[in-house]
């Protein structure tokens, strides 16, 4: 027996001594460490530091400053305060145990400060789910391996996203986001912007499109040196007043109508409407050569013109619209996207100075179940293989809508590592976020998903859910997933947080009710008017409890919505 104790023992100190112990019994001999000339990200980055450590343990590792030659020290810098000897990107990470000490450094950007998330993440276990739900784990001991050794460089260079937990900027910093087109102006159809109608359609009416033999505000014309001459001057003032925006948009405002002027119908004649809004864009381009000059890849745009290439500081925004979200871009059965992935290999033929605009939630109808969270990660998958560092993956912003908080979560950690294990991160956040019943909430997503991949139907991000009545949002379907949400919320009877959490998605399916009841006559008939109009009324009231204030992408308010319904129904 004593052989036995003695051998376990001797185990145990040989695993205590591969550790780094940060704490023990909550107390610790650590410091951090900074560099005298410490700038802001640095300093924010320790106290982050301290912040998430004393979260955990109870214990508060004093700051001070370094020239990084003790021992126990928790050293945190930028790639430059150690010799730049860290080979990562701008927004890269490092993370090592070297001679008793912790280094935690990473890019010039705010690669440090995202080493100390990554830390925390991956090595503490300390998550943030939500903006209402996160996970600190408790220890009064705390240790990692010395032999820790973790570098890593991100795929996709700028990485944003539009959702409510992201317009947080604690919650973006925590998931290494861009901010919501940070040192951006103007992010798309600029022109509204830089020169608005009210001040220059009347005084200036050769500025905007000819459309049907008269003036048109709805469009600029691009053959306009007026305009251009006008919109430079613009430019040079608003780049004083905003010295750190790097990326200004030039580009169409979102309208059909084109400009039929004469010299813009040559122009179209050599190569379309991309022709001519390059011509214009070019020369804002050249005036300002130490700027990018951001323009639309989009509905009239998408194809680029044959002629006239773009500078080079000139970004293409590639926007990947009218796709089929339940199947990969990438899959050759989905034939919606057949048309954006020539035209972006014909941009790639000009250009790799691009920027693609993704669309992951129904735009206009933002809380019906839509069924994509499996096609998220191919999708992302397919612009890294295309070579694409830039990206914006358009939620429905500052707003709820059906799973916006595990997709914002989902999205978040693909744009930062496409190759992470999707079902494990959907997994991991369910788990946590719809605690004791998440295996129902999977049991209806997976449910969801099945009834509209057997439904054999495209997936739109314009489309309204009366477009699916007959399929995966048929009758029999629609009692199918009442029945999984119901059993749920019965089980967490009791439980406001994980009540409140599986209400919002039960008002999905209502909405779905509501739209297909609403627009389609004979379900309209079946429920009936005073059965539609009683759903609404719970509806709005029960959306204003779970925090949902709006629909459609931010245009419609619970009450217009109810004020649409009781039109329809005459009560």
């Amino acid at each position: 027996m004593k052989l036995i104790t003695l051998f376990l023992l001797a185990i145990s100190l040989r695993l205590y001594s591969q550790q780094l112990v940060l704490a023990s019994g909550g107390t610790s001999v650590y410091h951090i460490a900074l560099a005298k000339n410490a700038d802001n990200i640095e300093k924010q980055s320790a106290q982050e530091f301290q912040r998430m450590f004393k979260d955990i343990s109870g214990v508060t590792l004093p700051i001070e400053t370094s020239d990084f030659k003790k021992e126990k020290e928790i050293r945190i810098g930028k790639n430059s305060a150690f010799g730049n000897s860290f080979n990562v990107a701008e927004d890269g990470v490092v993370i090592k145990a070297l001679n008793n000490n912790l280094i935690i450094s990473g890019g010039s950007r705010k690669g440090v400060l995202y080493a100390i998330y990554t830390f925390f993440e991956n090595y503490m276990g300390y998550k943030v789910y939500a903006l209402d739900e996160k996970t600190i784990p408790v220890s009064k001991n705390v240790q990692i391996p010395n032999n820790l050794n973790f570098i890593y460089s991100p795929t996709f260079e700028f990485r944003s996203e539009y959702f409510i937990e992201s317009q947080d900027k604690n919650y973006a910093d925590f998931h290494k986001l861009n901010y919501f087109f940070e040192n951006r102006l103007y992010f798309a159809h600029s022109f509204g912007w830089l020169l608005p109608a009210d001040k220059y359609f009347k005084t200036n009416p050769e500025f905007f499109a000819l459309v049907n033999g008269k003036r048109d505000a709805s469009q600029m014309c691009f053959s306009s040196e007026g305009a251009i001459q006008e919109l430079i001057k613009v430019l040079k003032v608003e780049m004083s007043l905003s010295p750190n925006n790097v990326v200004w948009s030039v580009s169409p405002l979102d309208s059909p109508n084109v400009c039929h002027c004469n010299l813009c119908e040559k122009k179209y004649s050599n190569g379309g409407f991309t022709e001519a809004m390059m011509y214009f864009v070019n020369k804002i381009a050249i005036a300002f050569p130490d700027k990018t000059i951001s323009t639309l890849a989009y509905n009239q745009s998408l194809y680029p013109s044959p002629k006239t290439k773009p500078q080079s500081n000139v970004e293409i925004m590639f926007c990947y619209t009218n796709v089929d979200r339940s199947k990969p871009i990438s899959s050759p059965e989905n034939k919606d996207a057949a048309k954006f992935k020539e035209a972006f290999k014909e941009w790639k033929k000009q250009t790799n100075n691009f920027f693609v605009w993704d669309y992951t939630v129904n735009y206009f109808n933002s809380l019906f179940p839509f069924p994509n969270i499996y096609t998220l990660q191919p999708n992302l998958q397919y612009f890294k293989a295309s070579g694409v560092k830039k990206i914006f993956e358009q939620g429905i912003g500052p707003q709820k809508g059906e799973f916006s908080e595990l997709k914002s979560y989902v999205i978040a950690k693909l744009l930062w590592n496409p190759e992470l294990d999707v079902q494990t991160l959907i997994d991991d956040f369910l788990k946590n976020y719809y605690g004791p019943v998440w295996t129902d909430i999977k049991n209806y997503i997976n449910t969801v998903n099945n009834r509209f991949q057997q439904s054999g139907a495209s997936l739109d991000v314009y489309a309204n859910p009366v477009q699916y009545k007959d399929g995966y949002l048929s009758d029999q379907n629609i009692r199918d997933y009442y029945q999984i949400l119901k059993s749920a919320l019965n089980k967490v009877k009791g439980n406001s947080k994980f009540e409140k959490r599986i209400k919002k998605e039960l008002l999905s399916v209502d909405y779905a009710v509501l739209e297909i009841g609403r627009n389609d006559q004979k379900r309209f008939d079946q429920i009936g008017g005073a059965g539609i109009h009683n759903k609404a009324n719970t509806f709005v009231s029960e959306a204003k409890s779970v925090g949902i204030t709006f629909l459609r992408n931010g245009e419609l308010t619970n009450e217009e919505y109810q004020k649409q319904i009781e039109k329809k129904t005459g009560k």
